[in-house]
């Protein structure tokens, strides 16, 4: 039997298949020329730009390719991360903690998976306990920090913000159970108090916000400043015992306000900031402060962001030194206002490679009276880095 022919039609069917299928993989590279995308905000870091094309930068060029610099360029690459993450939340209802953020009940937003070493819903879940050895290191660190402070007549507090996973367990997906009743922080806050280290655990403070208040952001990872304002009212009274003028002085005279367009980091990491808004809480103060800000240069490599100083100009009152992470932002205004100066410096958070590093240079350099040991549940329950095997003779 002779075969047929193809039609005129399916022959412009055809063709019209092919023309499109060149035209959609020629969209990223027309989005690279041309700019034709659609503008999309999604929340994520710059990748490392490429150096100049010279023979010399050849190694550079490709340790920068290898980075991930073709996935975060790739042209149409922010919409397609919406239209995935619409696909995902709003049609199929998938959640998976090694998505970086995850849908919860209601309008809640979660951090997950943070980065390949830290996955903030097994920390939640307490799938991995600290084994003793591993308490004994951290217990060690933070222990040498007091002692070293110590010889040199300044006070210590490490101070714990909890996750919201913490706070709010009641609106993450039911699947995200309770391995074990007992987590990493309860471990450490145990062996760390039995060690005789000043360690502030603000988890029940905000499980009392919460009765109360928004403790924290819905379509963010932070407390609101309501949490934050409990966290700064418990550390004031934490360093009363040393200071006893800091509890009296606690400034609670502001207006608060509830305004409008928060723009949410989970929202934002998601490229769905339009879909989930939210208002952010705002207090404005009834005095004057006195706190001002001055420009301070620091360039050790491990930090992350540039170090801040707030001072008072009252030589009367003691300094600090805050080693901080982004929690830091709402409380840096209430607890400036304390102190002669006070100086943020803001380290990248421990890994189970390293310790976050602590500035004995700085520190010696301010000769503060207190030091604040600043972190976020998350950062705190990272497994620590092993000691460093002595040289070889």
């Amino acid at each position: 039997m002779p075969v047929q022919s193809p039609t005129i039609a399916r022959k412009a069917v055809t063709l019209l298949g092919i023309l499109l299928f060149l035209a959609l993989i020629c969209l990223p590279v027309a989005d690279n020329l041309f700019q034709v995308a659609p503008d999309v905000y999604l929340m994520e870091n710059d990748p490392t730009p490429l150096p100049d094309s010279s023979l010399s930068q050849i190694f550079k060029s490709f340790n920068v390719l290898q980075r991930g610099y073709l996935e975060k360029t790739f042209g149409f690459r922010r919409l397609l991360v919406r239209l995935e993450n619409i696909l995902d939340i709003f049609w199929l209802h998938s959640s998976n903690q090694y998505q970086t953020v995850i849908k919860g009940k209601g309008e809640w937003l979660f951090l997950s998976q943070e980065n390949n070493d830290l996955n903030v819903i097994q920390d939640y879940r307490s799938v991995r306990l600290f084994s003793q050895e591993q308490i004994a290191r951290w217990v060690d660190v933070y222990r040498e920090r007091q002692d070293w402070l110590a010889a040199r007549g300044i006070r210590y507090l490490v101070v714990v913000a909890p996750n919201k996973h913490t706070v709010y367990p009641e609106f993450l997906p039911g699947q995200f159970n309770k391995v074990s009743p007992q987590s990493r922080t309860d471990q450490l806050m145990v062996a760390l108090e039995a060690a005789g280290i000043a360690v502030l655990d603000l988890r029940p403070t905000m499980d009392l916000v919460k009765r109360q208040a928004l403790a924290y952001y819905r379509t963010d990872t932070h407390w609101t400043t309501f949490g934050a304002f409990a966290g700064y009212v418990q550390i004031m009274k934490r360093l009363g015992r040393w200071f006893p003028r800091f509890e009296p002085e606690i400034q609670g005279d502001y207006d608060i306000a509830i305004l409008p367009n928060l723009n949410g980091g989970l929202a934002r990491m998601l490229a769905l900031g339009d879909f989930f808004p939210e208002s952010r809480v705002v207090f404005t103060p009834r005095f004057q402060r006195k706190a001002v800000e001055t420009a301070e240069s620091h360039s050790v490599p491990p930090y992350f962001q540039p170090t801040v100083s707030m001072n008072t100009n009252d030589p009367a009152r003691p300094s600090a030194v805050v080693f901080r992470d982004s929690f830091a932002h709402e409380l840096i205004p209430f607890l400036s206002e304390h102190f002669n100066k006070t100086t943020y410096a803001w380290p990248y958070p421990s890994t189970a490679r390293d310790v976050r590093y602590f500035d004995k240079a700085l520190i010696e350099k301010e000769k503060p009276a207190v030091v604040i040991d600043e972190f976020v549940e998350r950062y705190f329950t990272e497994f620590p880095a092993k000691p460093a095997k002595p040289a070889a003779p």
